[in-house]
């Protein structure tokens, strides 16, 4: 018999987030796909990504305009200690960025974080 993770046949339909040493889940909250701040951040993301091992840096949209959006938001609240804003940016379910961050920023904050530095700029206001 063939199963999701751990042999759960349901634990696709489950939030599981597992995160890697030095491995970057990076999660751009936005009001839907496809609006400007998301695409930009998008774009940021695919940008600086060559600067990193492969596989190490991954992400995901955070899209409150939908049911799954939300329930992963009060997820993120639960884990953060606080709501997210809406956009902004979670980097291994931390809040980063109360916004959308410019190139150089995120990619000092993920590069912070790869590094294992604790002082990762995180809750940027």
């Amino acid at each position: 018999m063939q199963g999701g993770l751990f042999g759960n046949p349901d634990a696709e339909n489950q939030s599981i987030r597992i995160f890697v040493m030095g491995e970057v889940y990076v999660e751009i909250v936005a009001k839907q796909k496809g609006c400007i701040l998301c695409d930009l951040a998008i774009c940021i993301l695919e940008e600086i990504a060559p600067e990193f091992t492969p596989g190490m840096l991954r992400w995901s949209v955070v899209d409150v305009g939908n049911r799954s959006g939300l329930s992963r938001m009060e997820e993120l609240t639960r884990c953060c200690g606080k709501r997210p804003a809406v956009p902004s940016i979670v980097i291994n379910e931390k809040i980063a960025f109360n916004h959308i961050p410019d190139m150089e920023a995120l990619s000092r904050a993920i590069r912070e974080i790869i590094a294992g530095n604790a002082a990762t700029g995180l809750n940027i206001e």
